[in-house]
């Protein structure tokens, strides 16, 4: 119900208006009464009326000066119904500057008041909810520079009821799909936030492009009668259930005091990086505590072998290979941005591959997903089944291009040097293996990679050298032999051309900048 509060010198017109008017229906309830403007300015600035009906002719302080102190000394902006005599009316243009807008003529009109009550309920309304809105944006954007500005103002004196709390926690809610309305789910659990109590002690907003923040003090909990277990357990309940989301929620420690929200923060978004490790979809601070995730990569091996089997397009031994990358992840507890390094990473090869020969990648029809896979939050499975389309249509698409290309072929080529460099390896032996005119297969080598075929090994055979120079302390024959010579002076002679300085003045130099 909203407050009125009467002002008028006759006792029988405030009666009267009392009586009168059907107060309740339209949601107002009288507070108070005063015959001057004085006394009633004292009741209004205690009882804080959304509306207030004053007479314009009074003793002490007239319904004008009534209405002038109102607005210069309060922090908010009551609505005011004049009720003037028909003489009053020179003083409408004044009233009219202090923002009145609504008159009501002496003898008071029980149609005309019910209709002006009617309409002023309406604007109060719309008043409070802007306010309210409003508030809330106040208070979310106080809560950001606190969650993400650690060099805010944290001695701040707030006077919004969210900042009585002792104790603060923070939720991040993630949605599980690449093809989801955020607004509708944002709308959705905010709705079923409004169910709650104690509204003005959460905070929730847009933390990313698929996740929403939720930031709530003990009073909301005490409000409710839930721990706060209870509380993240039956709002993912909702959300699963009724709402039929598929939601992740990570909650950060609980913190004591407004300015060490930016802890509990952190630790929701660490919880983040478990996502692939734990068979849940609520992670909590307590859960982590005394675990460790980490941010490194698989061996290379792991995506030789993939290569492998995609370019012999076996459809069975990639399946298995995908299973065992994202198991072995696991095992040696991958955090969730290792998982989109590796995914990365092995994607990466296979458009290299493509474009190696002359293939287009957009005729893969899982690519946009696959590129932008990033940008939305996926389960585990989600992300297994849309990388495993990813690489099987990559793989039909390779083998079609190698068929069909000769240049497949030289690829082929170009990887076995890779494998082989420290075997022997001759144009013609090359050929034979794959098939091929020698003399053609050089020439096509060269106008594919713009190196010729002996230039080429040579210088895997070098990088190599420069490799095993650098990492380890085998002597120079043993390096040689490693990298395919079989004679060591001819390796010393070949290093020297091509890298300018002789293996061991190479080593010597590096140990020297490091020392």
């Amino acid at each position: 119900m909203y407050k009125v509060y009467l002002v008028d010198d006759d006792v029988y017109v405030r009666k009267g208006i009392k009586t009168l008017i059907d107060w309740e229906t339209y949601g107002f309830s009288i507070c108070g009464e005063a015959d001057n403007g004085e006394d009633a300015l004292a009741d209004i600035k205690q009882l804080q009326p959304e509306l207030i009906l004053t007479d314009i002719r009074m003793p002490v302080l007239d319904g004008l000066d009534l209405i002038k102190c109102t607005k210069e000394s309060l922090t908010y902006s009551p609505y005011f119904i004049v009720i003037s005599g028909y003489t009053d009316f020179k003083y409408a243009q004044r009233a009219l500057r202090y923002g009145v807008k609504d008159f009501i003529l002496k003898p008071v009109d029980q149609e005309e008041i019910h209709q002006t009550l009617d309409r002023v309920a309406n604007a109060i309304q719309k008043d409070s909810e802007s306010r309210h809105i409003q508030d809330k944006i106040e208070v979310m954007t106080e809560v950001k520079k606190i969650l993400f500005d650690e060099s805010c103002n944290k001695n701040k004196n707030y006077h919004h009821p969210f900042f009585s709390g002792e104790t603060y926690t923070f939720v991040k809610a993630e949605f599980n799909s690449m093809d989801i309305d955020y607004q509708s789910c944002f709308t959705a659990i905010e709705k079923e936030l409004l169910t709650l109590k104690g509204q003005e002690h959460y905070v929730w907003f847009e933390d990313n492009v698929n996740c929403f923040g939720l930031v709530i003090n003990n009073h909301f909990l005490k409000a409710n009668n839930l721990t706060f277990r209870q509380f993240l357990t039956q709002q993912y309940n909702i959300y699963t259930t009724q709402l039929n989301l598929d939601i992740n929620l990570y909650s950060g420690n609980t913190v004591d005091g407004i300015e060490s929200i930016s802890m509990s923060y952190k630790a929701a978004k660490k919880c983040v990086q478990f996502k692939y490790l734990f068979n849940k979809q609520i992670i909590t601070n307590e859960m982590i505590e005394d675990k460790d995730v980490y941010f490194i990569d698989l061996d290379q091996s792991y995506y030789d072998d993939m290569l492998e089997f995609i370019e012999e397009n076996n459809q069975k031994k990639i399946e298995e290979q995908l299973v065992k990358m994202i198991e072995t992840c696991q095992e040696m507890n991958f955090a969730k941005d290792a998982f989109r390094t590796v995914i990365n990473r092995l994607n990466h090869k296979i458009l290299k591959s493509i474009k190696e020969v002359d293939g287009n990648e957009q005729e893969i029809s899982t690519l946009k997903e696959m590129l932008e896979w990033e940008e939305f939050s996926l389960t585990l499975d989600q992300l297994t089944d849309l990388w495993l389309q990813f690489i099987k249509e990559a793989t039909m698409l390779l083998a079609n291009l190698n068929q069909n290309n000769m240049k497949g072929t030289i690829y082929q080529i170009k990887k076995y040097i890779h494998s082989h460099f420290d075997q022997p390896i001759t144009l013609k032996s090359i050929a034979n293996k794959f098939y091929m005119n020698p003399v053609y297969m050089g020439q096509l080598f060269k106008k594919t990679y713009g190196i010729y075929f002996k230039d080429y090994i040579l210088s895997v055979r070098m990088d190599e050298a420069k490799k095993l120079l650098r990492k380890t302390d085998l002597k120079v024959y043993e390096v040689a032999e490693k990298v395919g010579f079989t004679n060591p002076d001819y390796f010393v002679t070949q290093f020297e051309k091509n890298v300018g300085t002789t293996p061991s003045q190479y080593r010597k130099k590096l140990m020297e900048q490091i020392s």
